[in-house]
């Protein structure tokens, strides 16, 4: 990718030159996220980084579905999808497990896509890049694949062959101790596969075919999936081809052997190479929508111009799925880096609409909503969302503050609605707000004009049994709340939301009803005025309670603050830790909030060389255990 390795380069020396800068960011003790050379990772393991802990994603990736026919965790693609390189943050310097400020990205349209992809390396970093842990976290929850990247720059931006053949060298017994090495990774820190961009060239020997016997015996050691990209051709030179052809077939396919899960084909492709692409995909016995066409907005996000009569026909993807590069654009292309702003952002990407001038003339950005289904992965209970976007200006707790201070952590963003916002806005404005909350750092807002109704969450929820449906609100002026669900057999059970103007629980009840299923839930709005929605949740009866884990405390401390290590004694599935501490005036703080067993916090007061520490587990569904108190005695340095 041309436009991709000059970017990294150039970011390279970017940090390279401030390194001291980056680094004043963090405390002493902060845990990066991993990068390696070959050689590097070679000597690597996880009993000798001291940061690997803490790149461990405890969540596991969840089923979604399409509707009853298909499928979304079966082996092959059987729709059209989308794949979306981000890079959401340097190579360097990234942290474990998230940032103490909402300017950095966050990710609300999982339901769009199918594969996510942390993309970064360079040639002055680090060439090979597992994604960090809490993207990992938030990607597995909404049914996505995370995949890592192994990026081998052009000799011009830094590349060297020696990588390439360093890390294609093969045992005398037929194994390729980097794809071991690449297996071990994934398998430690849980994600799903890796995404192969060879783009070095003047490679001497068969390296085409050596890099063929790696992806066979990668293939043949693990179930971990694998992204190519059009660049590398069979005879090692790298020449971008901008379609699947008998160049590059042997990637994707070859002979019986299922090569790549995904096949990323570079952006300067016409409509005929789509076609050929679709047809020769087909000859050889896969999907046409195993094949991604790539779309570069890395500098203009949505608006870039894109020739959408290659990729869409009659409302629908046509010959190949699609490749987003850099979708996390949405970020950059913001001047103030506030979530609003940059939410405002998402919306436009993802739903189309902005109308732009070209060079070419008049360009509309079309977007994804309208041409592809959304994906849902709320098919068991309970099911609870608090509209956690996944950082915040504050973090609430049943509507009362118990911090004041800025965080950023994907490893806790809820399930976000389905459809973000696809309403008549002449009727109803709505989004998310940072301003308010329940619970975390952030709640839908609904600023009613005329009645309408607002579809939120897409279900497959069986009624064999009752559904209790519980929601949080408060509304302003004349605005009245129904939520309505929608059921498989065309029948619509409303609700009256009790109006108030302090957040209030309503609970309600769907009926036993065998064969039939909730196959949508969401709100309508009466009258004028505002609300905030602070949560929705289902179930059929109560979860247990969980057991809050007992755990051990590693401090360093400096002058009147401390750094934290938790690692908790017992993890369990589905089961999160709040941490706490008590102030100068005996006052709960929240300090973050973890499916992980192990947590690193950046920055804690010291109270009489004390430290008055309080873990709370809590489930999926919010139930919470009981309390676990520890006294921290600590010494100044």
């Amino acid at each position: 990718m041309k436009k991709v390795t000059m970017y990294f380069v150039i970011l390279f020396f970017w940090c390279g030159f401030n390194i001291k800068a980056q680094e004043q960011q963090y405390e002493k003790n902060q845990p990066y996220s991993s990068y390696w050379f070959v050689e590097e990772l070679l000597k690597w393991s996880p009993e000798n980084d001291r940061d690997a802990k803490f790149n461990v994603s405890h969540v596991g990736l969840a089923n979604r579905f399409l509707n009853d026919s298909i499928n979304l965790n079966a082996g092959t693609q059987e729709i059209p999808g989308i794949i979306a390189l981000m890079a959401p943050h340097t190579t360097n310097f990234h942290p474990s497990q998230g940032f103490s400020t909402v300017k950095q990205y966050a990710f609300p349209f999982w339901q769009y896509i199918d594969y996510f992809v942390q993309w970064g390396g360079s040639a002055n970093e680090g060439i090979i890049v597992p994604p960090t842990a809490f993207w990992t976290d938030a990607a597995h929850k909404n049914g996505v694949k995370s995949i890592g990247t192994v990026f081998f720059p052009p000799n011009v931006y830094g590349g060297k062959e020696e990588w390439v053949y360093e890390f294609l060298v093969k045992n005398d017994d037929g194994s390729f101790p980097v794809a071991d090495k690449l297996i071990e990774v994934a398998n430690t820190y849980n994600f799903d596969g890796w995404f192969i961009n060879q783009e070095t060239y003047d490679l001497k020997g068969d390296v085409g075919e050596l890099m063929q016997q790696f992806i066979k015996y990668y293939r043949e050691q693990s179930t971990l999936k694998l992204v190519w990209y059009d660049a590398m051709i069979d005879d090692s030179r790298v020449i971008w081809q901008d379609e699947l052809n008998n160049h590059n077939q042997m990637y994707f396919q070859n002979d019986d052997i299922n090569m790549s899960d995904v096949f990323f084909i570079n952006f300067r492709y016409n409509e005929v190479n789509l076609e050929d692409s679709k047809a020769l995909a087909q000859q050889l016995g896969r999907s046409e929508w195993e094949l991604f066409a790539g779309i570069d907005i890395q500098s203009k996000s949505y608006k870039t111009p894109v020739k959408w009569d290659m990729l869409y026909k009659n409302g629908h993807p046509n010959n190949t799925s699609v490749g987003l590069y850099w979708s996390n654009s949405t970020f950059d292309i913001s001047e103030t880096k506030t979530p609003e702003d940059v939410y405002s952002n998402e919306q436009k990407f993802w739903n189309g609409g902005p109308t732009i001038e070209t060079r070419f003339g008049k360009s509309t950005w079309l977007g994804f909503s309208d041409y592809f289904t959304p994906r849902s992965v709320i098919i068991e209970l309970p099911f609870k969302s608090n509209f956690n976007y996944g950082l915040g200006k504050f973090y609430n707790e049943n509507g009362k503050t118990i911090s004041n201070k800025e965080w950023h952590n994907l490893s806790i963003q809820d399930v976000l609605p389905t459809w973000q916002f696809q309403v008549d806005s002449t009727k109803v404005k709505a989004t998310i707000s940072f301003n308010d909350s329940y619970v975390g750092g952030s709640s839908l807002f609904f600023e009613g004009i005329q009645d309408a109704e607002i579809p939120l969450y897409k279900t497959k929820i069986e009624l064999d049994k009752a559904v209790k449906v519980q929601v949080v609100s408060k509304t302003t002026d004349n605005l009245s709340l129904e939520l309505y669900c929608k059921l498989s057999n065309g029948e619509i059970v409303t609700f009256p939301i009790k109006k108030t103007s302090a957040w209030s629980t309503g609970a309600y009840s769907v009926q036993r009803n065998k064969k039939v299923k909730i196959s949508e839930i969401g709100i309508i709005t009466k009258g004028k005025g505002s609300a905030f929605l602070g949560e929705i949740s289902l179930y059929n009866k109560k979860e247990l309670k969980p057991t809050t884990s007992s755990f051990i405390a590693e401090t360093f401390v400096e002058d009147n603050k401390a750094e934290l290590y938790i690692h908790f004694n017992e993890i369990q599935e589905n089961v999160y830790h709040n941490i706490y501490y008590l102030n100068a005036n005996n006052e709960k703080v929240w300090l973050g909030k973890t499916p992980s067993q192990d947590f690193y916090i950046p920055e804690i007061p010291t109270k009489n060389e004390k430290i008055n520490l309080i873990i709370q587990s809590v489930s999926l569904g919010g139930e919470t255990g009981k309390m676990v108190r520890k006294v921290l005695v600590v010494s100044k340095n």
